[in-house]
């Protein structure tokens, strides 16, 4: 006679079968790569969590203040506007415009690496180029160095001392996979916590994200929440279709390019995408620019409900010569909550 399970036996066995396939399922979930724990960089010092002085856009103050690039046709920065040439829109609603100025406002700035293996024929170029785009930036900026594989490490926390950017850039070890969500996510979350007016990252990668804990969306929503400008370098290659329908689906590289877009789009900053890598040095200069460059535009908000939503916003030109100008700014912000 064949052995008797008992019912909780049974139980226990039917349990442990269902664990294995369940664990299983999940390690072949989203590109069957295992779940990742979440990912988190060191916390700031005491010294960085101090009273940070200006404004931030919907959060703990009242003041919305937006920083605006404008351009001609040429792609060159339009100085002499005055307040009367903006007109602000918050969901559809026009605002009075209290504060403006067009000043070089101090940034804390991180500098946001891929280290992954595919960069490792650009790293010195880039490294180069990060270099380079501190020279051109406002002295009194202070700037964090980010890399990331799959994994995300502050090479080196906030300072002015180009030095030591140096020295961690020398450093670096090339190899890995791409979490590029993940650096964009902590890198914007870094950048918030710098004690300047203006706050932005600047994200160089080859764009194709393959082991990020965080989903595009989240990183939408991160960048929607914190005043942070990003602007993207991605090495995307050549666009692609793939597969018999590959005409009717956008490739890895179509997505990595509009992701590296929309990020950027959000937060008023701009995604470049190079055709060879010596043109990194002409994109750094342009971004260190026009962040010495931007309008600054405060307004409070009519809309006086404490609630947490989030608000879309609009900025119009106006006024005689503005007609043939383009301008760039953040979408929009989240209101404070009671």
């Amino acid at each position: 006679m064949p052995p008797r399970v008992s019912f909780a036996g049974r139980s226990r066995i039917w349990f442990l079968a269902l664990l294995i396939l369940t664990s299983g399922l999940l390690a072949q979930e989203d590109g069957k790569r295992p779940l990742r724990s979440k990912p988190e960089i060191a916390p700031p010092s005491a010294s960085e969590q101090e009273d940070k002085g200006g404004y931030r856009i919907g959060v703990n103050v009242d003041l919305v203040l937006m920083h605006v690039s404008v351009f001609d046709k040429a792609n060159h920065f339009v100085a002499g506007l005055k307040k009367e040439n903006f007109r602000v829109y918050e969901d559809g609603v026009q605002q009075e415009v209290t504060s403006f100025s067009r000043e070089d406002l101090p940034v804390s700035m991180g500098i946001v690496l891929d280290l992954s293996g595919s960069m490792k024929s650009r790293i010195d170029q880039v490294n180069k180029a990060a270099l380079a785009f501190i020279r051109a930036s406002n002295p009194e900026d202070q700037v964090f160095l980010i890399g990331f594989n799959e994994e995300v490490e502050l090479l080196q926390d906030f300072t002015n001392d180009i030095d030591e950017i140096t020295d961690s850039l020398d450093n670096t070890i090339v190899s890995g996979g791409t979490a590029v969500y993940d650096a964009v996510y902590l890198g914007v979350q870094k950048a918030q916590t710098g004690s300047k007016p203006k706050k932005a990252i600047v994200v160089i990668s080859d764009g194709e994200d393959r082991e990020s804990y965080y989903k595009l969306e989240e990183v939408v929503a991160k960048v929607q929440e914190e005043d942070v400008q990003v602007f993207s370098v991605g090495f995307l290659g050549q666009r692609r279709s793939e597969g018999l329908f590959g005409r009717f689906r956008k490739s890895i590289s179509e997505k990595a390019q509009d992701a590296l877009t929309l990020i950027s789009e959000e937060t008023g900053g701009k995604a470049f995408f190079p055709d060879k890598l010596t043109d990194i040095h002409t994109i750094v200069a342009e971004i260190a620019h026009e962040l010495r460059s931007q309008y600054s535009i405060g307004y409070f908000s009519s809309n006086q409900a404490r609630d947490g939503t989030f608000r879309r916003v609009k900025i119009e030109l106006t006024g005689k010569g503005t007609e043939d100008k383009r301008i760039r700014y953040r979408r929009g912000y989240y209101a404070p909550k009671s």
